[in-house]
């Protein structure tokens, strides 16, 4: 009886272990999931940015050679 309850409280510790450990490797992941969302859209940015400005500069190239 004794070893049934040991073997119930480490049952449930380990539950309990799991469940945290899951919580926070979950955590983890969305905060590497956020960086990334930040990192790609800064790069969409800077993207955007250097289209712009290469369509301005290709206008500017088609206007000295008319």
């Amino acid at each position: 009886m004794d070893v049934e309850r040991r073997l119930i409280i480490m049952r449930r510790v380990m539950g309990v272990v799991g469940t945290v450990i899951l919580k926070i490797l979950r955590w983890i992941l969305r905060i590497i999931l956020g960086a990334l969302k930040l990192v790609l859209g800064l790069a969409r940015i800077i993207l955007l940015l250097f289209a712009m400005v290469a369509r301005i500069f290709l206008s500017f190239v088609r206007m000295g050679t008319f």
